[in-house]
């Protein structure tokens, strides 16, 4: 019991002493002269998620007022938590207008002058994915943090808020009014807001997938944790069971979460050879594992979506397609609460069949409230990126130029 207590006064120790010096930081931020061209950095490492940060991304490359620039870092393998040696070519291809630093290369990390840059946009909240001085409490200490985030925030008190992370940014942009009033209420400043409700690009983007419904192809998305704080995973409960659906002339494509397998292998839910007997009685059954890097192609050719709790259910229902909900119990943000509002819901295998069988036969009674709930959100989300690359520059204003 008293080394808890111990434990537990040194962490609030640690933790009080982190939040001063963000907060010393942060203040210096907001005085440091900026560049007469805005020198943007944008740390990439997984191109699953660029869809976020891409359209801010070329709205700056093409307007005169920035600079872009892609910090391209190695991903991260999950199995062994080390960084690879080398980045791929996704984002060298990715970028523009030639401007990029290759972070990494043959094992060596090359060396970046961060207090050259004015902001530096983040893909993911979590610090452990970037080598210790990309994390964004190093890079504080030479550039303002951006954060857009890459999943919809959706389940409230889930750990979704690492103040490891969010003590640290300078500028957040987010997708409601109540995300944005918890995270300035949690990470407050004396002097600034930090934290918009401004719209999320991938929302944005979501407009343009195809939205007609043929009632055939469908898509599940399960997710990578089975732990149901965070949603949890229904994988193990219904891969055999869709294996062996009659699917008959319609089509499945399964879309496992990019971290599911060696999650699963690394946790021992699975084991490699497991995985790979799942793998075999698919291809079997004519059943397609998807590999597209975005996810927007795939939705693109995507009738009705089965999906665990996942931040892609915000993004499908941006086509008024048909979702099916498979759901742990949670307590939702606005945004992702209006979503489950539009989806069919399936607590078990058999209402998961008997919705399934439903909308492969065409009725689809929930259509016009989805319909709705398009219209509503297309309203809200349709200028985002510009938003913010306008924030970005209204801040800029605040602060004296170099010369």
């Amino acid at each position: 019991m008293a080394d808890s207590f111990v434990v537990r006064k040194l962490r609030d120790i640690k933790h009080k002493g982190d939040d001063a010096r963000s907060g010393k930081l942060l203040r210096k931020l907001e005085s440091k002269p900026v560049n007469m061209i805005l020198k943007v950095g944008f740390i990439v490492q997984m191109p699953e998620i660029w869809h976020t940060e891409k359209s801010v991304y070329e709205l700056m490359c093409n307007d005169s007022r920035f600079e872009p620039w892609l910090i391209i870092v190695p991903a991260l393998d999950i199995s062994t938590m080390e960084l690879d040696d080398n980045v791929g070519d996704y984002y060298v291809n990715e970028c523009k207008n030639g401007n990029m630093i290759i972070a990494r290369k043959d094992g060596k990390w090359c060396d970046i002058d961060l207090d050259s840059f004015d902001y530096v946009f983040y893909q993911r909240p979590y610090n452990y994915y970037l080598p210790e001085h990309l994390q964004n409490s190093q890079v504080i200490a030479h550039s303002r943090v951006c954060y857009i985030p890459y999943a919809i925030e959706d389940v409230k008190n889930a750990g979704l808020f690492e103040d490891d992370f969010f003590r640290n940014v300078y500028l957040g942009f987010h997708e409601s009014d109540d995300i944005a009033e918890l995270l300035n209420s949690r990470y407050p400043s004396r002097t600034r807001k930090r934290f918009y409700s401004i719209g999320n690009p991938t929302q944005e983007k979501a407009m343009s997938i195809n939205k007609e419904c043929g009632y055939s192809k469908v898509m599940w998305a399960p997710r990578w944790s089975t732990d149901p704080v965070i949603g949890g995973s229904h994988f193990p409960d219904y891969h055999k069971q869709l294996e062996c659906f009659s699917w008959g002339d319609n089509k499945l494509i399964i879309r496992p979460h990019p971290l599911m397998w060696d999650n699963f292998i690394r946790k021992n839910i699975m084991t490699e050879d497991e995985k790979n007997g799942v793998i075999a009685g698919w291809k079997e059954k004519g059943i397609t594992v998807d590999d597209n890097t975005s996810i927007f192609d795939t939705f693109n050719d995507t009738d009705i979506l089965i999906s665990d709790r996942s931040s892609i259910m915000s993004i499908f229902i941006m086509t008024g397609k048909p979702i099916i909900y498979c759901p742990f119990g949670s307590d939702f943000f606005e945004l992702f609460d209006k979503t489950v509002s539009g989806c069919y819901t399936a607590n078990d295998w058999n209402e998961l069949e008997s919705t399934l069988r439903m909308l492969l036969s065409g009725e689809d009674p929930l259509k016009e409230k989805r319909l709705g709930i398009l219209n509503e959100l297309n309203m809200k989300y349709n200028h985002s990126s510009e938003a913010i690359v306008e924030k970005i520059f209204e801040d800029s204003a605040n602060n004296e130029k170099k010369r």
